[in-house]
């Protein structure tokens, strides 16, 4: 089987030596690659990592690189999801 073509971020096709951001922390790390992996941008500023999708419409998903609530990673998760983004 032929694999799908990923449909990706501008920012991605112009600059295609960038490399995924990695995340400090375990849990995170999976949905940041899974990102990156459909075609997301997402570049570290500061002390986010944040995630724009191919699409460029739907809003931009802003990652903690120091979560400080336990309900961080499900919210993180459910933007992501509403952003279109299967995980």
């Amino acid at each position: 089987m032929a694999k799908a073509k990923v449909k990706k971020h501008r920012w991605r096709i112009e600059n295609p030596e960038a490399k995924c951001p990695r995340h400090p922390k375990k849990d995170y790390r999976p949905l940041v690659e899974a990102a990156w992996t459909a075609g997301w941008k997402c570049k570290r500023q500061r002390k986010y990592i944040y995630c724009w999708p191919a699409d460029e419409v739907s809003d931009i998903v802003k990652v903690p690189m120091t979560p400080s609530g336990s309900r961080t990673l499900a919210n993180v998760r459910r933007n992501f999801r509403d952003g279109g983004l299967v995980i």
